[in-house]
């Protein structure tokens, strides 16, 4: 190739065209000029993955103290928690109950003489609407066989009659269906037991508003279907039908009625189950187990993240151990991976203010007194020592004798006191700790939010948030500086490779020449 051949060559042929002219791997020598250009690139990815982890960290220890304000704190913060109480029955087979908050202590009696019921009805006798087969199964038979429709009135729940209309040739299923399909306008269920060859009817609801009242079926023909064909009680006939009861019993020696079998007398929830001649006796208590559980779920939830708090914030960190690029990990084993992160990851949190705030904050308020009430310590609860970072214990004995003998005091120190005017009128006169440790968790919560961010937000502009954007705004434009620096090299050496080319074919056209002249 002669020069004006060489000097017309596109130099786009020979890019990335290693060594032709010259010999020299240029794709190695440029990804060496490359790596060691992208060490700025490297420090800002690592840079990059610090800030993610502190941002999961911190993220974490607020869903943790989210529940722990809002499953722990917010219990205890209310009155009603400490007013839990147990009712034991003298006779669980006449009645059983529960206690509500307004629930007075003490023993009541009580005395049940008739259970409410629902009112109910069957058939009689056998109605032959189904025959058994040999292998088990039933074939059902025509119950209908008039000729024409019969319509059926059942009183409804709102006092009219509903119809229900048997068609001709219908069969015992066909009539389930038929008076089930105005249940909820009757109020009335019906099933049918082939073994027993019996329709049952029964209303859903108990007392004597409960009725099974067919009185607005006339004729004779829908009557007899009822009383003959389905062998019903001709009192479904009557006016008014068949009634369902109501439960007569003797409160504390006051009588009283009730349309269900599920009353509540003076603050506690009775069930009655059975009637009895002798007095029964219900036993109402504070709920010592129940509150004591409250307050030591509590105790556990703060202590596992306090534990938390005061491990991040003195975790020790290994400066030796920056995180990982994705080359050096791709020259790695996952276990060596693992073990190397868990080191860079390490005291990622260490000192870290706004934590340390929070951990400050949540410790001072469980360490603070309710004036003119107490403190924690007094019914208990107590601080482990101080290497133990705030960790609380709790006195079982000295706590559930508080609850059960000084429930005032337990309640107080938790919910605050509050005072009732001349008008009735509660308001909050001093804080609990609950409430004031509610209040400095939310207060923590938002300081770590404003700090790290939320799942929970479609755009994260917490500081963390704003520094990683920052970031990657700077990696992409190192990127793009990388890749124009790769290709000003490769650009670089096709220059070379043309020169060195032109050399070459320079060198072979006088050698070619000299040759002529010698001959």
């Amino acid at each position: 190739m002669d020069p004006i051949s060489m000097n017309s060559y596109n130099m786009s042929n020979l890019l990335r065209i290693s060594g032709l002219a010259t010999g020299l791997d240029t794709d190695s020598i440029v990804q060496q000029l490359i790596r060691a250009a992208s060490i700025p690139l490297d420090r800002l990815e690592q840079q990059k993955q610090w800030y993610q982890w502190q941002q999961e960290d911190l993220r974490d220890i607020n869903s943790q103290l989210m529940s722990l304000r809002n499953d722990n704190v917010f219990k205890l913060k209310l009155q009603g928690t400490f007013m839990a109480k147990t009712v034991t029955s003298s006779n669980p087979s006449v009645a059983t109950a529960t206690a509500g908050a307004n629930a007075v202590n003490g023993s009541y009696t009580i005395s049940v003489s008739q259970l409410a019921q629902a009112a109910t009805t069957a058939s009689t006798d056998k109605i032959g609407a189904a025959t058994k087969n040999s292998d088990g199964t039933y074939t059902y038979n025509a119950l209908n066989n008039t000729g024409s429709d019969i319509t059926l009135y059942l009183k409804g729940l709102d006092g009219n009659d509903k119809e229900i209309i048997i068609k001709n040739g219908a069969t015992i299923k066909d009539v389930v269906a038929a008076i089930n399909a105005k249940t909820n306008e009757t109020g009335v269920s019906a099933t049918y037991d082939p073994g027993l060859d019996r329709l049952f009817l029964v209303s859903n609801f108990t007392g004597t508003n409960s009725k099974i009242d067919f009185s607005g079926t006339t004729d004779p023909t829908a009557q007899n279907f009822l009383t003959t064909t389905l062998k019903l009680d001709s009192k479904v006939l009557d006016t008014g039908g068949i009634t369902g009861q109501d439960a007569l019993f003797t409160f504390n020696g006051v009588q009283m009625t009730s349309s269900t079998n599920n009353v509540t007398v003076a603050g506690i929830n009775i069930t009655l189950t059975g009637t009895s001649n002798s007095t029964t006796t219900l036993t109402v208590l504070t709920d010592v187990d129940k509150i004591y559980n409250t307050i030591k779920s509590f105790v556990d939830s703060y202590n596992d993240i306090i534990t938390k708090i005061n491990a991040k914030l003195t975790e020790k960190r290994y400066y030796d151990y920056p995180p990982l690029t994705s080359e050096q990990k791709q020259a790695m084993k996952d276990s060596d991976i693992k073990l190397w992160e868990e080191k860079a990851r390490s005291g990622n949190l260490n000192n870290d203010e706004t934590l340390m705030r929070v951990y400050y904050s949540m410790r001072n308020v469980v360490s603070s007194t309710v004036s003119g009430v107490g403190s924690l310590s007094s019914i208990g609860i107590t601080t482990g020592q101080w290497y133990e970072g705030g960790k609380l214990y709790i006195d079982e004995t000295k706590l559930k004798d508080a609850i059960a003998n000084d429930l005032d005091k337990v309640m107080k120190i938790f919910a605050g006191v509050y005072e009732t005017d001349s008008n009735g009128n509660t308001t909050l006169k001093t804080s609990g700790i609950a409430q004031n440790l509610y209040d400095t968790l939310k207060q923590g919560i938002d300081a770590i939010t404003r700090k790290a961010g939320s799942t929970a937000q479609l755009y994260d502009t917490s500081f963390i948030g704003n520094r990683i954007r920052e970031i990657d705004d700077r990696i992409a434009q190192m990127q793009r500086y990388l890749n124009d620096l790769e290709k000003r090299y490769y650009a670089q050496f096709t220059q070379l490779e043309m020169y060195v080319g032109q050399m070459n074919s320079q060198s072979a056209w006088l050698s070619q020449q000299i040759g002529v002249m010698m001959k």
